[in-house]
């Protein structure tokens, strides 16, 4: 019944785009993968549980100590999908306490603050569902976690992955270019072209991206391309799954000098993430540079891009509309549809609009043609972060140095070109368990430091 429920989704998409994923027809260099950077390596098992407990502690407690009026009472827990992969919508009975539904009380969460009041209830309980389900989504799949079997995509045979990481390779240095084969048109919609505010709107002035949603998705992980599948088709909405630049492909610190990539100077990372940049923070950095690249050489208004680990939550579109028109006296050219806030929400605009303070998470979010401009006309790709933390301190935030101490020496070097605004509670979250699929965080034998890579290939040189 499963293996019938996700053909017929996928017997609606294009069929060479499906060929294409799973057996990637790009051309391909004539050398294999090195055993250098095969996936087979396994951690304690103990030392893998500690360590996804401590993430996820670390991260609900951001959230809790930003939220500052957690009631623990008002959060009613859901039963998760047999598949761990549950849409995390809060309980209505946690609204109310205000005349808006969002309390707030002004109060600063930091000494010497440059913003920062409380997070709405339904922001807070909707991030703790996510953090239990997550818990319990690696209490129940224990065996293949402490096995770390999340490094190797099942769907995927041994000839298959070295295919697609020579194809990955290729596509590296097509980089910022996104050709024809490495977009894929996925129409679920029932409207051409899509829409997504109201027809008496102005879809253009109030940042509707229409047919430019755009899904970031590694071909080597078509188990995510399946999730996606399911969360485009359940919702209606059309989108182009563009092919990611994969992190574990680069073999050199060349590399990164052949393709004009670097960090900012002296990166180091902060106190609240890790110390160097990862081979998959560069990867992501690379991947949505390349949508904002696709949206200045076509004039794309604005656009929605998603990572491959979103889920969407319920009436997701008809709210996003409703939350688009919600924000129309604001100038943004950012809005965050999932984050993950490290402090107080700056300013509340509306019901379910925010100015948000330090965040985390580019799972979801819309931005305008100005800021993607921006970013390439200032190469930001030369002086980069996690682009999570760029996007922050890109917006001012963090200049306090509540979250990250660096973000003064950062922000030298990061253009403030951002008008951040945000949808409270959250539209998107990342699914149940997708955590452990993580390919920025260094969770897997696959991720590097870059600053550990050596400085020639030495298979090349």
């Amino acid at each position: 019944a499963i293996f019938a429920q996700e053909w017929a989704i996928w017997n609606q998409t294009d069929r060479s785009f499906l060929h294409h994923a799973l057996h990637c027809r790009s051309e391909l260099p004539a050398r294999p993968m090195p055993d250098s950077l095969r996936l087979w390596r396994f951690a304690e098992s103990r030392l893998l549980i500690l360590g996804l407990f401590l993430v996820w502690f670390d991260s609900f407690s951001r959230c809790w100590w930003a939220a500052g009026h957690l009631n623990s009472s008002s959060f009613v827990p859901s039963a998760l999908r047999s598949s761990g992969q549950k849409s995390l919508v809060p309980s209505r009975s946690t609204a109310g306490q205000s005349a808006s539904g969002i309390p707030r009380n002004g109060r600063a969460l930091h000494n010497e603050p440059t913003g920062g009041t409380d997070l709405d209830v339904n922001t807070v309980d909707l991030h703790r569902m996510y953090h239990d389900a997550t818990v319990e989504y690696v209490a129940q799949n224990f065996d293949w976690v402490n096995e770390k079997g999340y490094a190797l995509d099942v769907l995927l045979s041994d000839a298959e992955r070295d295919q697609v990481w020579r194809a990955s390779r290729a596509r590296l240095f097509q980089w910022p270019s996104i050709e024809p084969q490495h977009m894929h048109d996925v129409r679920f919609g029932a409207q051409r072209p899509q829409r997504f505010v109201s027809r008496s709107a102005d879809a253009a002035e109030l940042g509707d991206p229409g047919d430019n949603v755009f899904v970031i998705n590694l071909p080597r992980r078509p188990s995510k391309l399946r999730h996606v599948l399911h969360e485009l088709h359940e919702a209606g909405i059309s989108a182009t799954v563009v092919d990611a630049i994969d992190g574990d492909v680069f073999t050199s610190q060349e590399d990164m000098t052949r393709l004009g990539v670097s960090t900012l100077p002296g990166y180091c990372g902060h106190q609240n993430t890790l110390p160097y940049l990862t081979s998959g923070q560069l990867g992501c950095f690379m991947s949505h540079f390349t949508i904002w690249q696709h949206m200045v050489e076509n004039n794309i208004e604005s656009a929605l891009i998603l990572e491959d680990d979103f889920d969407l939550q319920e009436n997701f579109a008809q709210r996003f509309g409703q939350y688009l028109e919600e924000a129309s006296a604001e100038d943004w050219n950012l809005l965050y549809l999932g984050r993950s806030p490290t402090e107080g929400d700056w300013r509340m605009v509306s019901e379910h609009i925010v100015e948000p303070g330090y965040t985390l998470w580019t799972v979801a979010y819309v931005i305008k043609l100005d800021a993607a401009r921006a970013f390439v006309e200032r190469h930001v790709e030369k002086e980069l972060a996690p682009l999570d933390h760029y996007f922050s301190v890109a917006m001012g935030r963090g200049l306090d140095l509540h979250w990250n101490e660096q973000a003064i020496e950062w922000a030298k070097y990061i253009p403030g070109i951002l008008r951040g605004l945000a949808v409270t509670p959250p539209l998107v979250m990342p699914y149940a368990g997708s955590m452990v699929l993580s390919d920025t965080a260094m969770l897997r034998s696959g991720t590097k430091y870059m600053k550990d890579l050596p400085a020639t290939d030495p298979e090349e040189g």
